[in-house]
């Protein structure tokens, strides 16, 4: 509480000092020099555009003013001083239109601006800058585009982007978005949701070059975003140009070394070429973009021998067409399938080879929007998506499994396979209108989602053994059962955002949710406001308060159609048994939608065309959640599923950043925060790997719970051939429990951590000539620092070498070349 109270001094400190800092108002007393006046219209000044954000920029960057158009479309901004400026204008749905205009003293410059029709974009609104725009979220979003994805981790896709933002954090399970487990986070691409309706995880990983951007919104208050609890994961795909382009790119294979080497090569560690082709069939009516990529990764496991490797292998395609049908009327259509078959995936230190599981997921989707101008300012868009996804897991054989405190012994126990589609309906109108307490922009909306889930499961018997190799307990389970799953998800939304002044915006609305799973009825009422503290909008102030339901995952519809197990418990002698072997049945509590109320509040300020920073707060409850609770009831036993499950995230950030245009561009965040729940969450034992043993549920730190984290991130260029880049990242190191021979949790759970983790990533490349190419041919150094990383513990107190970590990955050398767009 000390350092939110400190935080807060901090932030109205700042927000005072802003508002009336000589700056700010020397900014408004320059001298009259000149004026501009005009107005903003589409196809061909016969519709007038209320709401265009006009933006007034000198030959530096440095923004000047700012305006919104009214309700005809008519903007005047005065108090310029004579000379050459850039004027931009933008509104969703439009092509942006920049233009240079200069401004003559004593007089008042007149423009005409006819915005064209955008053709249809996947939504992912970003900002970068304390500008606001009319059309973009007013909550803070965090975004990497392509061109950063791809200096820091060339060839990653959007797990390799997300991994270079401060507030997302890698566990076994998947990213954590601001302590969130990566269940309960949204992933769309436009307004289309692609989770698997399973378990809600992602399971498209989307070829390098076909992704334009990545971004994540914390705490959008649009009613339009549903259907996750903790952050949103939005991605905009790339559009074809005006010309056709060809490119492959990662043809570079990473050389595995012989551990602690660097030059001693022992075989292939990774390798991902990708290749895009894109340009207009007919110009300036139809355009194709397809990119399609291909990933082998050979992963070695430090705490293993040599020679036993986890490998992946898959391909992936993803095409886009974009069609203007006419003036009025665009259409696009993006489709693609993944392959994937990652072999001993679950390979670790206490999982030997033949223990291991094999994980396949065959995954295919086509989605197509389509956004029509009625009249005015009035836009209709209609987006209809399917996707399928395909998930088995089986081990090397049939074996029992015998889990000890030191290794695995057998195969692995369970082998699934998943089938699941979704089709998905999305329709919005919006409109812009001059009412009553200033311009509104109104935005309202249907989404019907038809998800269904087939599934098959068999699992065979578990041994947990003491290190002396003791039967300490036996778990055998019925036959193969098979589950289905069908629901609809229907959403309603309706949002308004005015500006009732203008330096201030406010956005309000609500969404009404039926949970397919559950049959529940949710209502999400969201407000947010940003306040510009100063005539150029280099200073900003945001907050906002939202209830956010996720979707209940429709494999908790089949909680009671998997297997059950017979439980038997064993004296030391690993011979007599304790009682008489229990039936464990599985139980259905009274299911309801998880949801969180979140709220958060920002400052922002740019403080020099290259100097910005940032101070933040956000704070989420979450309740309802699904968890997992072993139950006795006189003789018999049982396990749990209910929504008594909660979490609490609280997080503080500031952070800096610095760029010099193409030269150099650095930010660093730290973040503190604490992040808390029930670790009994549902999906952690029935993903597409299923966990055996469901111990006690505790309220304690969460998986993700790092409570202090440094992470920095840039790249410098000293001269047009030569870049370094990297990143750099300390944090706390993450929580783990400890268990008895049964495998039980002893004690609070969560209460040890991993060690401090340091980490950082070094590259530098060189451009070359190469025939009429000039591609960046370059060399990256993983884990650079060779710092000890583990990602195991021996947590079991049965073994001699309980609190040894393992598993470290030690520092790696890869070569790549990578062609600009």
């Amino acid at each position: 509480m000390m350092m939110l109270s400190r935080l807060t001094t901090a932030l109205l400190v700042a927000i005072v000092l802003a508002w009336g800092s000589p700056a700010a108002r020397a900014q408004s007393a320059t001298a009259v020099n000149g004026a501009l006046e005009g107005t903003i219209s589409t196809q061909g000044g016969t519709v007038l555009l209320p709401g265009v954000l006009v933006l007034i920029r000198n030959g530096g960057g440095e923004q000047l003013a700012e305006q919104v158009s009214d309700g005809d479309g008519h903007i005047k901004i005065g108090d310029l001083p004579a000379g050459a400026y850039r004027i931009n204008a933008s509104l969703d749905g439009f092509e942006s239109i920049e233009r240079p205009v200069t401004i003559v003293p004593g007089s008042v410059v007149t423009i005409s601006i006819d915005m064209p029709i955008a053709s249809v974009s996947e939504r992912v609104d970003v900002v970068a800058s304390p500008d606001i725009a009319t059309s973009g979220p007013l909550a803070a979003a965090e975004t990497v585009s392509n061109v950063q994805a791809q200096w820091l981790a060339p060839g990653g896709s959007v797990q390799s982007a997300l991994r270079l933002l401060a507030t997302v954090i890698a566990t076994p399970a998947g990213e954590s978005i601001n302590g969130g487990r990566p269940d309960q986070a949204g992933f769309q691409i436009g307004a289309a949701s692609l989770v698997d309706p399973a378990t809600n995880l992602p399971h498209i990983w989307l070829p390098a070059d076909g992704v334009d951007s990545v971004a994540v919104l914390s705490n959008p208050y649009e009613p339009e975003f549903g259907r996750f609890s903790s952050g949103l994961v939005v991605v905009q795909t790339r559009r074809a140009g005006d010309r056709w382009k060809f490119a492959v790119n990662n043809t570079i294979p990473a050389f595995r070394t012989k551990r602690y080497t660097v030059a001693d090569i022992v075989g292939i560690g990774s390798l991902k070429p990708s290749l895009e082709l894109g340009g207009p069939i007919v110009k300036g009516r139809l355009f194709l973009e397809q990119t399609a990529q291909y990933h082998w990764d050979s992963t070695d496991v430090p705490s293993r021998p040599e020679n036993e490797l986890k490998t992946t292998q898959s391909y992936g395609s993803l095409t886009r067409l974009d069609a203007n049908l006419s003036a009025r009327h665009m259409l696009a259509v993006t489709g693609g399938f993944e392959q994937s078959d990652a072999s001993r995936a679950t390979l670790g230190t206490f999982t030997p080879p033949d223990a291991s599981a094999n994980i396949s997921d065959h995954n295919g989707y086509v989605m197509a929007t389509e956004r029509t101008l009625l009249s005015g300012a009035t836009f209709v868009e209609s987006t209809l998506q399917v996707h399928q996804f395909s998930t088995g897991v089986h081990g090397q054989g049939t074996a029992p499994v015998e889990l000890r405190p030191e290794t695995t012994i057998g195969n692995f126990f369970n082998g699934q396979h998943r089938e699941t589609s979704t089709l998905q309906w999305v329709e919005t109108a919006s409109k812009s209108a001059q009412w009553p307490g200033g311009l509104h922009l109104l935005k309202f909306g249907a989404d019907v989602m038809a998800s269904r889930y087939h599934g098959t499961s068999v699992s065979a018997p578990v041994l947990v053994e003491r290190s002396n190799g003791s039967l300490a307990r036996r778990l055998d389970y019925g036959g193969p059962t098979a589950q289905a799953v069908h629901s609809i998800d229907v959403a309603l939304f309706a949002q308004d955002r005015i500006q009732p002044s203008k330096r201030w915006y406010v956005e309000y609305g609500g969404r009404l949710d039926r949970d397919g799973i559950v049959g529940q009825m949710n209502s999400s009422p969201r407000v947010g406001a940003a306040l510009l503290l100063n005539g150029a909008a280099t200073a900003v102030v945001r907050g906002g308060y939202g209830l956010f339901y996720g979707r209940t995952p429709s494999v908790a519809g089949a909680f009671a159609a998997f297997e059950t197990a017979t439980d038997s418990r064993v004296e030391a002698d690993g011979a007599t048994l304790i009682g008489r072997p229990t039936l464990v049945s599985h139980i259905v509590g009274d299911l309801r939608a998880a949801r969180s109320s979140t709220w958060d509040l920002a400052y922002e300020h740019q403080l020099s065309p290259r100097w910005a920073f940032h101070i933040s707060m956000l704070d989420r409850h979450g309740d309802h959640e699904l968890t997992l609770s072993p139950v006795r009831d006189g003789g018999a036993q049982q396990v749990l599923l209910s929504s008594d499950g909660r979490s609490h995230y609280l997080q503080e950030e500031v952070g800096v950043h610095f760029t010099r245009g193409t030269r150099m561009d650095v930010a660093a965040s730290y973040i503190h925060s604490l992040a808390r729940e029930n670790l009994n969450a549902f999906v952690n034992f029935y993903g597409s790997v299923l966990a055996p043993i469901v111990g006690s549920d505790q309220y304690a730190p969460a998986a993700a719970d790092a409570p202090h984290r440094l992470f920095v991130r840039g790249q410098a260029m000293p001269s047009r051939r030569w870049m370094f880049v990297g990143t750099f990242d300390v944090r706390s190191g993450l929580p783990y429990s400890v268990v008895n021979d049964e495998l039980e949790f002893v004690g609070q759970r969560n209460e040890q951590r991993f060690p401090t983790y340091v980490r950082a990533e070094l590259g530098l490349d060189r451009r070359i000539s190469l025939a009429h190419a000039h591609p960046w041919l370059g060399v990256r150094a993983a884990n650079a620092l060779n710092a000890f990383l583990p990602t195991d513990v021996q947590a079991n107190l049965g073994s001699p070498a309980f609190g040894t970590f393992y598993n470290s990955e030690y520092r790696q050398i890869r070569f790549h070349i990578r062609f600009e767009r």
